[in-house]
């Protein structure tokens, strides 16, 4: 009997220290984990900072999105300046290209997406006449939501959340492909697009968006456009806001990346930008830059 029970005693305590150390290997992994989000956020508002200097004193001054690389204390930082019209607007997209959206970007099936496509533009319109398989305030009420349509503009885009239908992980693979600042004309600036906005405009042909990427990355002038839908592209300007992400290569093969949204500008105080938005740091496991 005694035996048994030293055995047993042996056991518990096996398990025990077991125990405590899977406990403090997960201290310390997330103790590792604060200080990387905490150097990537330092680290990544300096690459940002000195990759909107060059931007807006850049000559002659930039007419697409643009990548730039940074030493930074030593570490590299890899920064993606993206004007705010080379994403889809959830306030001034079509329903046609919302569809294209939640299709391609979303991985919705074609009926859903023009479903929940006609459901964003009822929660952003002006009245309460509900689209033919929409949903207006008393779509809502049935599905015993307490919140109901704006019948207005999308402020943040956090905002998509509330459009019935939506859930957590849609939104979380629309959010890098949207905006809700790019205001002016609707569609998608070509020359400010991002390879996965550009991957929309082509109706998910993945080789007609990465030819136009290369070709406009490489700095040609002129690039064929004509392989994206015609209605999905606006003209003009690439605007006065900006979506800069700085990319933090991390050990591993993973990247952090940090982004913010700026207003360019003079601004009170004598600032030359305002931050609208500033999104905390992720981290990825793939290479740092997309």
């Amino acid at each position: 009997m005694a035996l048994i029970a030293v055995l047993w005693m042996t056991a518990a305590l096996s398990l025990l220290v077991a125990g405590m150390l899977a406990i403090s290997r997960a201290e310390v992994k997330a103790t590792q984990v604060r200080s990387e989000l905490a150097q990537a956020t330092a680290l990544g508002d300096a690459a940002i900072q000195l990759a909107v200097l060059d931007w807006q004193t850049r000559s002659p001054a930039p007419d697409r999105l643009l990548h730039t690389d940074y030493l930074v204390e030593g570490r590299p930082v890899a920064v993606r300046l993206v004007p705010a019209s080379g994403y889809v607007d959830l306030n001034t997209a079509s329903q046609a290209l919302l569809a294209v959206l939640l299709q391609f970007g979303g991985g919705l099936a074609p009926t859903e997406a023009e479903t929940m496509a006609k459901r964003i533009v009822d929660w952003r319109d002006r009245n309460e006449v509900e689209l033919p398989g929409g949903a207006e305030a008393p779509a809502y009420a049935a599905a015993s939501v307490p919140w109901r349509p704006r019948n207005g503009s999308f402020l943040v885009p956090e905002d998509l959340m509330q459009v019935l239908g939506m859930d957590f992980d849609l939104y979380q693979r629309l959010r890098p492909l949207i905006t809700v600042w790019a205001g002016g004309a609707p569609g998608i600036n070509a020359y400010a697009a991002p390879p996965e906005v550009l991957y929309l405009a082509a109706r998910g042909k993945q080789e007609v968006a990465y030819r136009i990427a290369v070709a406009r990355d490489a700095g040609e002038q002129g690039v064929d456009l004509t392989q994206l839908e015609a209605g999905f592209i606006r003209n003009g300007t690439l605007g006065t806001i900006l979506h800069v992400e700085a990319h933090l290569p991390l050990e591993g093969g993973r990247s952090a990346i940090r982004g913010r949204w700026l207003l360019l500008g003079a601004h009170p105080g004598g600032a030359p930008w305002r931050t609208i938005a500033v999104e905390p740091v992720r981290l990825r496991a793939d290479p740092a830059r997309s």
